[in-house]
């Protein structure tokens, strides 16, 4: 079976290193081009300036991960265009240009974005769905980052009050995000009534989780017809 070869973009970020420890429960990819400050000692090529890369080696990536910024990854959309190569992007942050862009991407490559690549935050965001009958209730929603966070609120919270307004059929107040040491993230939805309260929460322990969705997608991406693609797309059980 051919390996795919893998592209890491932001590799020497903590999402990135975190992908990097995570690679080798992934066999079917194959750790090749390296983006970052530092060289890694996992991936065949290292570089520091992706425009200044040779076009034949960025040609020769299968697919990408992404874990930068708005402006990260802009320039990866910019400088691997003509190459139409697939990418799965975990960058939050971005604006509604940016969304924009990447639908107009989207029209000629695989594209697959997240705000947050965690299967169990999937497995949270459809236990929501159950609130539906209780749509009358009063809801609320917080979360918890690190103090290096700096979206607030973040692009899972955002996820998370877009679906439960679809879900309850109103408007919803902004979520209230705390920037707190060094948690990973915690996010809560809450629901109330004059008669009872019921808290729905989800934790990560740890970068991996979000290493572990991004390499699924990796995985599943690979070959894809243009398209935008989701969590959904790794996670909705066929029947």
């Amino acid at each position: 079976m051919k390996k795919i070869r893998l592209g890491l973009f932001g590799g020497s970020g903590k999402m990135g290193r975190a992908v990097e420890q995570t690679l080798q429960n992934f066999p079917q990819l194959e750790p090749y081009l390296f983006v970052g400050k530092e060289p890694s000692s996992v991936f065949s090529v290292s570089v520091t300036d992706l425009k200044n890369t040779e076009q034949e080696v960025i040609g020769d990536v299968d697919v990408w991960i992404d874990f930068t910024s708005s402006e990260g990854l802009n320039t990866l959309l910019e400088v691997t265009d003509a190459h139409k190569t697939p990418v799965v992007s975990g960058s939050t942050g971005l604006s509604e240009s940016d969304f924009k862009k990447l639908n107009n991407q989207a029209k000629k490559r695989a594209l697959f974005w997240a705000s947050n690549m965690s299967p169990g935050l999937w497995a949270f965001r459809q236990a929501l769905k159950g609130l539906e009958s209780i749509a009358y209730f009063d809801f609320a929603i917080e979360e918890i980052h690190h103090t290096l966070k700096k979206d607030n609120p973040s692009g899972t919270a955002k996820t998370l009050h877009s679906d439960l307004e679809s879900v309850v059929q109103k408007k919803l107040d902004t979520p209230v995000g705390y920037r707190l040491g060094g948690v990973f993230g915690i996010h809560t939805v809450m629901a109330a009534s004059s008669n009872e309260v019921i808290t729905l929460q989800h934790q990560a322990l740890n970068r991996n989780v979000f290493a572990e969705g991004s390499l699924k997608a990796a995985s599943m991406m690979a070959g894809k017809k243009p398209g935008m693609y989701s969590m959904d797309d790794i996670f909705t059980v066929k029947k």
